[in-house]
Parts: structure tokens; C-alpha cells; sequence
């Protein structure tokens, strides 16, 4: 039997939307966004006994274990075929002193040392040698060539992974989502009852608790890459721990991995200035696996929702079935905006300036710690000891650096926006206190915004909102710039987006 042309037709073309049903409709049926990425990632974990000074308050030099979560370095790079750009997750502290870094990068791959931004989780749990911090008087000597060697291995693991995601990049698309995270709440512990200001839980400070994860496909629909940003301390582990951990960002990237295999997950951390955990300041590696675990399970709720492409659905008639039902398959209408357009602008602010009651202030706190000092040896009890000698430490470093003669020269902040369609990623170096993060993602026209802390760049330390000066408190001892510092950035930093549109 024979049937004519068109019947044929017909016949091909149901058959073929049948079973098109069968499988989901994505990024493999989709036309190329324009959008290449490639992701690498290198394990910068440093060897037991290295040295991990990063609390004042801690009796310990050398670290005694890794933490089973890793300590990596993960690199991404994008492209439009005419230019590229770096974006690097450390497991660090901060990324300052990472220049070469970024020159050696930026020589392996011809990616303008401009367009590489390193970024750190900003865990302090890491490695650190510095005579600022853990027990008092401790010769380090025996400490700083080992530091010394990790410091370079892992230069050239962060380059070789640059090198890596470079050479791996791939037709993609990439999409974001905004969610809400639960982890995190405001650290400044006002004055109070004769009792100074503090790092804690201060549960009605200002807190940002937008979460913002974008995720990154390849053409067949595989996800190469997830980005979570967030705002929060790395400060679940403290002077207790003696672990090196990536504190709760490890966990966070590993539940997110599980989520989609095959994908990396890159934490950029947030505008955490002010914003430290819900629960924190232990040594049990337990409550920072748990925190991480439900930031990473909020992540990847997002991340498996995001369509990377636009797809819709789409009425294909009717279907006779126990019920009369209407044909609506969701297909793929195109590929997703992927135009990448960069800017920088160097903001420069006002530096703090210490007045003379300031300085008579910190003499007297000073002269008062030495006194307890010398009250808590006589005690012969070594943790009263431990204590009253860090409180003189950290008294004494403040004022030596209140007491230097003001300088008027501004201080440079650099800001970078790049754009990716309709994902803006807006970094600075430092920590700002969350407001800015807040205030400068508000200003974005971008259906989806990031804001990095902890970038590589011109500028670093706290940056707090003019409003918190008077309340004092560590991050305001501390910080180099003038009251108004902070609304000048939120200002200018929003002038850029002009620039990517």
C-alpha cells in the first residue's frame, strides 16, 4: 500500500514531536548563546603542622589536620571569542600580595591581567604565619620556610588552573536565580551594662541574607559550573580549631557538587563585613560542615531550578487520553542574552583621622591591659595569662597605628563590574559591611546582580556604613577609611553599570 506525500509528512512529523516528549527539551536544542567557559580546579591543600595563626586568642601554632572538605583554588573563564575573563576562588583568608599571581596568569594564558580577578572564600582557618596573632612571644623561626614553600606551590597551582580553564572553553550558556540564604546574621555586639562592643551575634543588626547562584551549562545541557555568592565570616572555626578547613564555604561547594555532577561550584564571598555565622567561634569541624550543608542544599535548590536557556510552553493541540488534555510541552525558544562587557573605575575615599581624645582613649585602655597583665602572671594561671596578654598585644598595635601622622592623600578603591548577559558580577577588594553589597546590588538594572568582597584590586580592610562609627568596635578600630568612605563607593560603583549596559 501506498501513501501519498503529504500523508507521509504528517505521519514523520507526529512521530518526531512524540518523541520529543520523551525527552526534555534544553540547551542542546538550542542555537549557541556566544558565551565560552571553561572551569579547572587545583587542590591548595598545605601540609599538617604548617602554621595557622589567624586568632589572637589561640594557644596553638602548627595545624594538626586538613579538614576532609579541601582547600582548592577553582578557576573560570569566560569568552565571547574576542575577549576574555578570569574569575578565581581561593580557599585563603584574603588575596592580598597576589599580583605575581595574576601578572604569571595573565602571561601563561594572554588574558589581560586587567580581566583576572582573584577573590578569597575568606576562611579563617587557613594557613597564616604573622606575630600578630596566636600565643604571645612564640619564635616562628622554625615555621617560615615551610610557609614560604606552600605559598609558592600554591601560586603555581592558582596560575596552572587559569591555564587549565583556559584551555577547556566551550560553547555555553549560563543563567542566574536569587534566593534567600539562612546562615549568616549580623556580628557587632553593641556596648552595653559596662561591657565593650564585640564580635558575636547581634540578631537585631542590619543582615543580608540574599543568596544569588547562577549556573553555567555546556551545549549539551551539562552543567559545567555553579557561582554561589553569599555574605558570611569564615569564622564558624576559631581559635579552638586546629584544622585546616575552608571553614562552611567547603561543605557549601561540595553539597552543591553532589547536586549536579560534573559541574564545579565557586563561592564568591559577599559584602561580610558585619555579617559573621549563626553559630560560630568553635573548634568542631561538625557545626561548620553542618552550616555549610544547608547553605549548600539552599544553593543548589536554586541552581538545579535555572533554565540556561528560554524555554517556554508552547500549545500543540489536543491529546485524546482518559482525560481530553490540552498539548503544551515546554521547548527551547533561543539561547539566553550572553553579551560580556567589563569596567573598573578607582573610587577614592577619605582616610580615617584619629583625634587626640582617640589616642588619649586607647593610651588609657593600654595602660589599664598592662595592669591586668601583670594581675593574671601573678596568678600563675596560664589561660588568665594568654588572655591578658593578647588583650595588651591588641591595644598596643592600635595605638602604634592611631598615633602615625594622618596622611590626606585619598585612599584608591578599585571597583570591576563584568556583565554576562543578564548576570552582573560587581567586586571590590576588602570587606565591606553589607549594606554597601546591598545598596550597590539595588542600584543594578540586571534581572540578576552579584556583589564580591574580598577581591583582588586597589583598597582592603573593613569598610563600614557612616551610622556604625559611633557604636566603635573592632571593625571601626581598625579600619582605615573616613565615615563617608562607604556611601562614596555605593555611589560611583552604581555610576558603572551605565558602562556594561
Amino acid at each position: 500500500m501506498r501513501f501519498p506525500i503529504h500523508v507521509l509528512a504528517v505521519l514523520v512529523l507526529t512521530c518526531l514531536g512524540g518523541r520529543a516528549d520523551l525527552v526534555e527539551q534544553g540547551p542542546k536544542n538550542s542555537a549557541p548563546s556566544g558565551l565560552l567557559a571553561g572551569v579547572a580546579r587545583a587542590d591548595i591543600s598545605p601540609p599538617v603542622g604548617i602554621a595557622q595563626l589567624n586568632w589572637g586568642s589561640q594557644t596553638h601554632v602548627g595545624a594538626e589536620g586538613i579538614d576532609p572538605a579541601g582547600m582548592v583554588a577553582t578557576a573560570l573563564v569566560v569568552s565571547d571569542g574576542r575577549q576574555k575573563f578570569a574569575m578565581v576562588d581561593i580557599d585563603t583568608l584574603s588575596v592580598r600580595e597576589m599580583e605575581e599571581v595574576i601578572a604569571r596568569a595573565a602571561a601563561a594564558t594572554g588574558i589581560p591581567a586587567a580581566h583576572i580577578r582573584l577573590g578569597a572564600t575568606h576562611t579563617h582557618a587557613g594557613p597564616m604565619l604573622t606575630g600578630e596573632k596566636g600565643p604571645v612571644g612564640v619564635d616562628l623561626a622554625g615555621y617560615r620556610e615551610v610557609f614560604r614553600t606552600w605559598r609558592e606551590a600554591m601560586a603555581h597551582k592558582i596560575v596552572g588552573a587559569v591555564v587549565e580553564a583556559n584551555s577547556r572553553l566551550h560553547p555555553a550558556h549560563l543563567h542566574g536565580a536569587r534566593g534567600t540564604g539562612s546562615i549568616n546574621i549580623n556580628r557587632r555586639v553593641r556596648a552595653a551594662e559596662g561591657r565593650p562592643a564585640a564580635v558575636g551575634r547581634n540578631p537585631e543588626g542590619f543582615v543580608d541574607r540574599e543568596l544569588v547562584v547562577a549556573r553555567i551549562d555546556d551545549a549539551e545541557g551539562k552543567p559545567l559550573a555553579v557561582l554561589v555568592n553569599y555574605q558570611c565570616h569564615g569564622t564558624v572555626l576559631a581559635y579552638e580549631n586546629r584544622f585546616v578547613s575552608p571553614d562552611w564555604i567547603g561543605m557549601t561547594r561540595r553539597v552543591v557538587e553532589r547536586a549536579l555532577p560534573g559541574a564545579l561550584c565557586l563561592f564568591f564571598q559577599g559584602a561580610a563585613g558585619n555579617q559573621g555565622p549563626v553559630e560560630g567561634f568553635t573548634g568542631d569541624l561538625r557545626v561548620a560542615h553542618r552550616l555549610g550543608s544547608v547553605l549548600g542544599h539552599q544553593a543548589a535548590a536554586l541552581a538545579v531550578a535555572i533554565e540556561t536557556t528560554r524555554r517556554e510552553p508552547r500549545f500543540e493541540g489536543f491529546v485524546e487520553s482518559t482525560a481530553y488534555q490540552a498539548r503544551q510541552p515546554w521547548r527551547v525558544a533561543g539561547p539566553r542574552d550572553a553579551t560580556l562587557k567589563f569596567a573598573t573605575a578607582t573610587v577614592q575615599v577619605p582616610r580615617r583621622r584619629y583625634t587626640a581624645a582617640d589616642i588619649d582613649r586607647m593610651e588609657t585602655q593600654l595602660a589599664g591591659a598592662r595592669a591586668k597583665a601583670a594581675e593574671a602572671a601573678a596568678t600563675g594561671d596560664p589561660s588568665k595569662k594568654h588572655q591578658a596578654e593578647a588583650r595588651v598585644r591588641r591595644f598596643a598595635d592600635l595605638l602604634e597605628k592611631w598615633k602615625k601622622p594622618w596622611d590626606a592623600t585619598p585612599i584608591d578603591v578599585q571597583v570591576q563590574m563584568l556583565r554576562i548577559g543578564e548576570l552582573a558580577i560587581v567586586a571590590m577588594p576588602g570587606e565591606p559591611f553589607a549594606e554597601i553589597g546591598a545598596a550597590i546590588r539595588k542600584a543594578s538594572p540586571f534581572a540578576v546582580t552579584m556583589f564580591c568582597g574580598y577581591s583582588s584590586g586597589d583598597g582592603g580592610d573593613y569598610m563600614p556604613i557612616a551610622s556604625e562609627y559611633a557604636h566603635g568596635g573592632y571593625e571601626i578600630e581598625r579600619t582605615p577609611y573616613a565615615p563617608e568612605a562607604a556611601a562614596k563607593v555605593v555611589r560611583e560603583s552604581s555610576l558603572l553599570y551605565g558602562r556594561i549596559r
